[in-house]
């Protein structure tokens, strides 16, 4: 069964803060099966300027198109889009503004579709300029192709897998609207994570050369091998945008895929199948030496698989675990734990400490 990947990885480890002990920390590690973005030998490919009318205007929200070729940006009531070789304005989309108030609203999130034919905002206005709190704009035009939100403020959006509608935490809860219509087509509690942006901090943090100040903003592209960075460096004038590509640590090999079967615990069906794998098979007590890295993908029968990898554990006998877990489509929006197995590396035999087993450590 073929997969493709819908978010990114994350890995839990420990690392050091000054006068503050150990912290837990998180970076971005490899999705099995695929290339292993190394951030820290990532090639600058792109930096531009945003000139504004005041030094202290800041870039709220980016978005990087499928092909890393544009770029999407919010800075204190300008949305644009942008060409990332040049930096070059490709459109301004005028829209999340208040004509109670004659005043923009602040754009709480941007999203590309999956073929970056068209793109959607997202602004946080509670009970002020209802068409104003989600639109989908053509990338090729600029033009506002429809309002979806209604009365209420949005926080987040994300594009389902399809392309046919987006997801949105507007109100109190999160809707998929339908582009066609503009119809709210389902309601959860909140965003599914299959659906979710790739987390971009991580990388950021592994980038090597200095960032000179904090990021205000950062947004990784659909295959996680581009960040977009936006932030204002003391020696700049205004604001500036930086598009990284990561390097590669090389291919994950997925060729050892027996795992052990586990006999299911009894939980139930979870919206959040990566907490709910991390409960049952993570680590319970973070230490300086033992990693976690977790990866889910969306199979192409619609099932979600969540893969959880335990590395350097202190244990005389097992070097790393790896976990897979399947969770099937149930009511409401939840995912139900389906199937789950295990493999491990050994340090003393009766494999190679790099190989892949299911059977018990010497």
């Amino acid at each position: 069964m073929s997969q493709r990947m819908l978010s990114g990885t994350c890995r839990r480890t420990w690392g050091l803060s000054l006068g503050l002990g150990l912290l837990a920390g998180c970076a971005l590690g490899s999705a099995e099966g695929g290339v292993a973005p190394d951030w820290t030998g990532a090639e600058l490919l792109h930096e531009f300027e945003i000139e504004s009318e005041h030094p202290r205007q800041r870039v709220e929200q980016l978005a990087l198109s499928p092909d890393g070729a544009q770029v999407a940006l919010a800075m204190e009531g300008r949305l644009e889009l942008r060409e990332v070789a040049t930096g070059e304005l490709i459109h301004r989309l005028d829209g999340h503004r208040s004509p109670e108030i004659d005043a923009a609203l602040p754009v709480t999130g941007l999203a590309f579709s999956p073929d970056g034919a068209s793109l959607v905002s997202a602004s946080w206005n509670p009970g002020v300029a209802a068409d104003a709190s989600l639109k989908h704009w053509g990338a090729a035009t600029g033009n506002l192709l429809k309002a979806l939100a209604g009365d209420k403020g949005c926080r987040e959006v994300a594009f389902a897998a399809d392309g046919a509608s987006v997801w949105a935490a507007c109100g109190r809860d999160a809707q998929r609207y339908e582009l066609e219509t503009g119809l709210v087509a389902e309601r959860a509690e909140g965003i599914p994570v299959s659906v979710k942006p790739l987390d971009a901090a991580a990388a950021a943090d592994a980038l090597p050369l200095p960032r000179q100040g904090p990021a205000d903003a950062l947004a990784l592209s659909a295959d996680g091998m581009r960040l977009a960075w936006a932030g204002k460096p003391p020696t700049y004038p205004y604001p500036v945008v930086r598009v990284w590509h990561a390097g590669e640590e090389g291919v994950v090999e997925a060729s050892q895929d027996a795992y052990h079967a586990l006999e299911l615990p009894e939980v139930s069906a979870t919206r959040d199948p990566v907490s709910q794998a991390r409960e049952l098979f993570g680590l319970q007590e973070l230490n300086p030496v033992t990693s976690e890295t977790v990866s889910h993908w969306l199979r192409d029968d619609g099932d979600l698989q969540v893969t959880l990898r335990l590395d350097d554990l202190k244990d005389d006998a097992v070097r790393a675990l790896r976990y897979r877990l399947r969770f099937a489509p149930a009511e409401d929006g939840q995912w139900a734990l389906v199937q789950a197995g295990r493999k491990q590396q050994c340090r003393r035999g009766p494999t190679g400490p790099d190989e892949w087993t299911t059977q018990l450590c010497h």
